[in-house]
């Protein structure tokens, strides 16, 4: 009798132990559909997109247009049949969304050493929109090592171009110029400042100021003056 009893418990114990997993794995079911919006159940189209670089883009990456997810990346693969490699990018978009034709498509970074995702911006003006399965131009990124690789070639040259003889010597003519004028314009300052010089008697010298007044005073007393012209002395 008490062996029936346990063997009676321990079956409840299972029962229990597997309502308990059936009920975790429905959830974590439940919770997948929610968090990642599972495409069977929304439904999608495809679009595909060319890059000559895909900087780091992979599949289950973000797509987004004007700014608002609409999807995710199904697939990238890289076609290197010809000359050129060719990265080939499959984008799984949502239905009811429109991609209109001359839209934007380049690749983007959600920070600057975050997640790379595909970006749709529509054009200005909309006439018509892309079909399901078409294949699009996208804009690709100049890679950071091309960047990078620019500027050290450029910084070299400049280095060249400094370390060049003649080059130095200009400069150093340069700067003894500036030198110079730096001087001279302090003396002519200087000048200004004790009120010699041109400029100096101009600002600080009182009689200049004087002589003007008393000439625009005598003119406002006689203004006939400006209209005297002094008779010519004939020769005889």
């Amino acid at each position: 009798m008490k062996r029936k009893i346990l063997d009676i418990r321990k079956y409840l114990l299972e029962i229990r132990v597997g309502i308990f997993l059936v009920g975790a794995v429905l959830l974590l079911f439940l919770a997948g559909i929610s968090i990642q919006e599972v495409s069977f159940l929304q439904g999608t189209y495809v679009l595909g997109v060319k890059f000559d670089f895909a900087e780091g883009l992979k599949p289950a990456s973000p797509v987004r247009f004007a700014g608002v997810d609409v999807g995710e990346i199904k697939n990238v693969e890289v076609d290197t049949s010809d000359s050129k490699p060719i990265v080939y990018v499959q984008a799984k978009i949502k239905q009811g969304t429109k991609v209109p034709r001359g839209s934007r498509f380049f690749i983007n970074s959600l920070s600057l050493f975050g997640e790379k995702y595909l970006e749709i911006i529509p054009p200005k003006t909309i006439e018509e929109y892309l079909k399901p399965g078409e294949m699009v131009e996208g804009i690709s990124s100049v890679p950071l090592f091309t960047i990078m690789s620019s500027f050290h070639q450029t910084m070299v040259k400049v280095d060249e171009f400094v370390q060049d003889g003649q080059v130095k010597e200009s400069f150093k003519e340069i700067v003894l110029n500036l030198k110079n004028i730096t001087e001279h314009f302090e003396e002519i300052m200087r000048d200004i400042h004790q009120g010699e010089g041109t400029i100096g008697k101009f600002l600080y010298d009182d009689s200049l100021y004087i002589k003007t007044e008393e000439l625009v005073d005598d003119i406002k007393a006689h203004p006939w003056k400006l209209l005297h012209k002094p008779k010519e002395i004939r020769s005889r």
